[in-house]
């Protein structure tokens, strides 16, 4: 028998109502004397009054219940009266929350935890479900649907190649449950997490009397993976490591088209770390570690390098084997042609040359017309086209500059010599200077020019007195800039940092885009202009592409590569994180919970059908 508890104890005084109709109801009214003019009708129907008299007792007692039953139970609402009923959790609402890192792609007998995950996940689906797939950002694929639909979605759901956020996908299924009772079953290998910390999500969730679960699914693996890719134009060094006790033997590949371009094979000792080195390919290439293991991910990596490595850069010069030159001609990312006035269609190696058809032009010490070997005169004319329709030109400073017809090219109006010592500071930090961002006197001159910045140019460098040293403009479609720092009164061309900067200062001038701009980790996004996007499994229209996906992305007529490259998701052999999980079994039984449910209602309910069925009653009977 289960007690009725009550909200209103104090309106259980409205059950002295029943007391009184009952005593009402027992109260017999005072025989009267009828005179009546014959007795035939009366015991003409005695015999079927008889066979009725059951039956109109027993309406007459009926009617005596309903009433009273209506009276208690309207009595019964005024104490507000309540049941505590069990239910089955599993009935209702599930969030599901599958890790779909690239740690659950690793596999033990043939079997990834991913797939383990799935099959559970499969399991424990209720009457309206939601899926949580737990990227690095959480990420929503189902809501409040039913099985069929989720079971349907689960088919589909795929592993990423990204790390997990476990925290914010506990509070994401908070906000999808919202006050509805519920359970959220969450499905990882707990190696590592992004977020607020799972043990304090879940203690939040189960005060708000939210069920929820950790399922480990994870196994017995051990994994050899590349961890960290330093990519530059000339080289790259890749780290691999070996997690597992036991020493391992890799062959490390680079390939490209699909060919081995160089191969080598190292030993890695338990719990140690190796590194490779080699020549940035051009283009897409790959490096591989054979053979693969549990996780596969992890086993090869994606290189992307721009479609142009190097920059041609024309020297027009009359100095014979200059500092400049050197710094240019050791320059990996350079094609360097040098010409000396007045011919500039003949280099220096006695190859033909277009002048105007190069990335950029470097002015230096060149004789004026006036001399022998001048430049010819209109040369500056023809440069100042060139920089009009798009080209780039340097031109450094010397003695005779003002009497050569530069002004309409220069980013400064070129005053007189000073010929004082003088320190050389950075102005502004960018792409050029930034080697100079701890010590931005790099350098001292003996003596320099005076000068003044044209309007709109940018000055990078300046003397103690702030003459402009380096300085930037644009013209029309192009580029130029001044170069002040006379190298015969400075010792800045002897120093380690000149080939440096002036490499900087070339792929500054032509937009030479930056390699790490090609190459990314997995979790990346970008927002673009909606068009086709290949990604490695895939081709679709979009304006919003996720790096999910360890490979080749294409792009803004671009080929990016994304790799996982990250330590804790190789650890593949970390125990778990999960500090209480319960055994699977006992996720996949069902759970009960007590909730109260009021019986206002239905008792409200029950006396307005009681009232309804006296009243159909008394009408047939004629009473009213």
């Amino acid at each position: 028998m289960v007690a009725l508890p009550f909200q209103r104890p104090l309106g259980l005084i409205a059950l002295a109502a029943v007391a009184a109709f009952i005593i009402l109801y027992l109260r017999r009214p005072k025989p009267q004397d009828k005179v009546i003019p014959s007795l035939m009708f009366i015991m003409q129907d005695n015999k079927r009054s008889k066979q009725y008299s059951f039956l109109q007792k027993l309406m007459t007692n009926l009617l005596f219940l309903m009433q009273l039953l209506t009276i208690l139970g309207l009595a019964l609402v005024a104490a507000a009266p309540f049941v505590k009923l069990k239910y089955d959790t599993s009935l209702e609402n599930t969030v599901v929350i599958i890790d779909v890192s690239a740690s659950m792609q690793t596999k033990e007998k043939g079997i990834a935890r991913f797939d383990t995950a799935i099959d559970e996940a499969k399991e424990v689906l209720s009457g309206r479900n939601s899926i949580i797939l737990a990227e690095n950002a959480p990420l929503i694929v189902l809501e409040d649907e039913n099985t069929d639909v989720a079971l349907d979605v689960l088919s589909k759901i795929k592993a990423k190649s990204t790390t997990t956020n476990l925290g914010d996908s506990l509070l994401l299924a908070k906000d999808i449950l919202g006050e509805r009772p519920g359970r959220i079953v969450v499905l990882s290998d707990f190696l590592s997490t992004e977020g607020p910390d799972i043990g304090v999500v879940k203690a939040t969730l189960s005060s708000e009397d939210k069920l929820v679960d950790f399922v480990d699914a994870s196994n017995n693996a051990n994994n050899v993976g590349i961890i960290k890719l330093e990519v530059t134009k000339y080289n790259t060094k890749v780290y691999i490591k070996n997690f597992d006790s036991q020493p391992k033997d890799r062959t490390v590949k680079i390939m490209r088209d699909g060919k081995v371009i160089t191969q080598t094979k190292v030993t890695l000792a338990p719990h140690s770390v190796e590194n490779f080195i080699f020549d940035t390919p051009a283009g897409v290439s790959r490096v591989e570690l054979d053979p693969k293991d549990s996780l596969e991910v992890d086993d090869a990596a994606y290189i992307a390098t721009p479609k142009k490595i190097k920059n041609s850069v024309l020297l027009i010069t009359n100095e014979k084997s200059s500092n400049l030159e050197m710094a240019l001609g050791s320059a990996k990312d350079i094609e360097l042609n040098v010409v000396n006035p007045p011919v500039l269609t003949i280099n220096t190696k006695k190859e033909k040359i277009d002048p105007y058809k190069q990335d950029l032009i470097v002015v230096y010490k060149i004789n004026n017309a006036n001399k022998k070997d001048g430049i010819v005169p209109g040369t500056f004319q023809d440069i100042q086209n060139y920089v009009e329709k798009g080209g780039n030109v340097i031109i450094a400073a010397q003695d005779d500059l003002k009497d050569i017809n530069t002004e309409d090219v220069l980013p400064i109006s070129m005053k007189a010599k000073i010929n004082k010592a003088t320190k050389v500071c950075v102005e502004t930090i960018n792409q050029i200077t930034k080697q100079f961002e701890k010590e931005r006197c790099f350098t001292t001159a003996g003596a320099y020019f005076g000068a003044d910045a044209k309007k709109g140019t940018i000055t990078f460098a300046s003397a103690d007195d702030k003459t402009p040293l380096l300085v930037y403009g644009e013209k029309q479609k192009g580029k130029v800039a001044y170069y002040g720092i006379l190298d015969d009164s400075s010792d800045f061309k002897t120093l380690p940092a000149y080939p440096i900067f002036w490499s900087s200062l070339i792929n500054f001038m032509v937009g030479a885009e930056d390699i790490k701009d090609y190459n990314f980790q997995t979790g990346k996004i970008f927002a673009v202009d909606e068009q086709k996007v290949t990604t490695p499994s895939t081709s679709f229209t979009t304006s919003r592409v996720l790096m999910d996906e360890a490979g080749i992305y294409e792009f803004n007529n671009k080929k990016y590569a994304a790799n996982l490259i990250d330590e804790k998701e190789s650890d593949v052999a970390l125990p778990s994180k999960v500090e209480s999980r319960q055994a699977r079994e006992q996720l996949l039984g069902r759970e009960s919970k007590e909730q109260d449910f009021n019986l206002e209602f239905l008792i409200l309910l029950l006396a307005f059908l009681l009232m309804l069925t006296e009243f159909i009653y008394i009408k047939r009977r004629g009473d009213v």
